[in-house]
């Protein structure tokens, strides 16, 4: 495969990044405290943003449960890299084994207290940090559930409609009109009932404890737990009462009016260069999810309605080019090669495979919509790049046909798997404990698996929305000046 070589400063003065010194070691601090989120944050540096993405990382220092891991020398890596990273995203299995609130201060809050203090840390909600819930059987909140759903589903319809050509006073008009026509008449009753089924609040109280009048459930303590960073960041530090289990991080922040609208004409440097989408996959199609044995079956309608309209924020108006880049993360992978725990008699056990289900439902919630180009996952205890895939998770055959990069990001210290056998959908499948480090500027991707000794296992670029990827130079690291493009040098 062409490689794109190692360029000399002088060449790209233009792009070039400043290269930062080795950082002296960190003295971690006695204890971690309550920390205030919402730092003014930086603007983009040099036209690009930074950002890191591991998963299953909650072990905590020294011998854990499941005997020695890697937590503590990826944290290291972290602390110390060469150029640090604008925003790290922690992809769940948080705290082992079952997300215990009395362990987050050792577990996370003293392992990653520099990235912390700088808010820089972002998680989601892995399986293994909603161990002891269930979700809500009594639906104390449904009437104000069902009003967002409600709102969700006529701005969706309306973002259809006018997708498909009519006027958007019209489009207003019959999304209105065609939602309010599900609740009316003799459905009714049965579409009442549907989507009360189907409304799971956005935020804590979508989980209760599992085990009746038993403190087991940790979810409403996580969320509260400032230091695990839920909630956007253009909006501070929002109410504990008032987090989501997912949302939205926008970056560099967008320049605003003084009446806290976008600032119009929302030019290219006003506008942010990535949205990374936070999901809550617990609650949707994945084995051993909260709502896979539900009877009568569930779903959870309002993440993937509010993930449909986090995919339309920020496209490009009429006349532009700009597009931003969009980044899904969750724990569970949609794709994924087949991780083995452990083999007995040359029997794979353990490690986790494709989550079939969420497939078709991140494929129904992003129908007719521009994809993600990335979509950045864990749960498997290994590192894995796909190919670019289409929507049938096939690798595309053309560089212009657009695909979906999947990473599969979950060595951050738990115990590793074995990757079971080769996957021809995956460029790229090791064991080995790491994180991955991208750098994004407005037309191109640049990626690099760093393992816990600072190696590069894993890198390579492509040009925003391009079905191929280049492999970089072994020599080029994550922080050298970037190229103005990734592209293919001539002979």
């Amino acid at each position: 495969m062409p490689r794109i070589k190692r360029l000399h400063l002088s060449i790209v003065v233009a792009a070039a990044i400043p290269l930062v010194g080795a950082s002296p070691p960190r003295t971690k601090p006695k204890g971690a405290v309550h920390v205030a989120r919402g730092c003014p944050p930086e603007r983009a540096q040099n036209g690009e943003v930074r950002l890191v993405f591991l998963g299953d990382s909650g072990y905590g220092t020294g011998f854990s449960e499941w005997g020695a891991h890697g937590q503590d020398a990826i944290a290291a890596r972290l602390a110390n890299l060469r150029l640090p990273p604008d925003l790290v995203f922690f992809l769940g299995d948080n705290i082992y084994w079952r997300g215990s609130s009395s362990l987050y201060k050792t577990r996370f809050d003293d392992v990653y207290d520099p990235l912390i203090r700088e808010c820089k840390a972002h998680v989601a909600l892995g399986n293994h940090d909603v161990k002891g819930c269930r979700t809500v059987e009594e639906y104390e909140r449904w009437e104000s559930c069902l009003q967002d759903l409600g709102n969700a589903l006529v701005a969706d319809r309306k973002a259809r409609y006018m997708r498909q050509g009519m006027e958007e006073e019209s489009a207003a008009a019959k999304a209105q009109a065609d939602t309010a026509a599900e609740t009316t008449g003799e459905v009714a009753t049965d579409a009442i009932a549907a989507r009360k089924a189907n409304c799971l609040p956005g935020d804590a109280t979508a989980y209760e404890d599992a085990v009746a009048n038993r403190a087991t459930c940790n979810a409403a303590t996580a969320l509260e737990h400032a230091q695990f960073g839920f909630g956007t960041v253009e909006k501070g530090e929002p109410p504990a009462q008032l987090r989501q289990r997912y949302y939205s991080i926008l970056w560099p922040l967008p320049k605003l009016s003084k009446g806290g609208a976008p600032a119009e004409p929302a030019e290219p440097a006003t506008r942010p260069l990535v949205d990374v989408i936070v999901l809550d996959s617990n609650t949707l199609g994945v084995g051993g999810g909260m709502l896979e044995k539900k009877s009568p079956p569930r779903e959870d309608r309002l993440q993937l309605l509010w993930l449909r309209s986090s995919m339309t924020q920020w496209l490009p108006a009429p006349g532009e080019t700009h597009r931003i880049w969009k980044i899904l993360a969750m724990h569970h992978p949609p794709y994924t090669p087949r991780g083995c725990a452990c083999r007995i008699f040359g029997k794979c056990l353990g490690g986790h495979g494709d989550e079939l289900e969420l497939q078709k439902q991140l494929g129904q919630a992003l129908e007719d919509l521009e994809p993600p180009d990335f979509v950045m996952t864990a749960h498997n205890h290994l590192y894995a790049r796909s190919h670019p895939l289409n929507a049938a998770g096939v690798p595309v055959t053309g560089a212009k046909e657009r695909g979906v990069r999947y990473f599969v990001t979950g060595g951050g210290g738990a115990p590793l798997y074995d990757v079971h056998r080769p996957d021809s959908r995956f460029a790229k499948a090791l064991t080995v404990y790491h994180f991955v480090y991208l750098r994004l500027t407005a037309s191109s991707a640049f990626y690099w698996a760093l393992d816990a000794g600072g190696r590069v296992r894993d890198s390579g670029c492509f040009e925003k929305g391009a079905g191929v990827d280049q492999a970089l130079d072994p020599d080029f690291d994550y922080d050298d000046p970037l190229p103005p493009n990734c592209v293919v040098e001539e002979g």
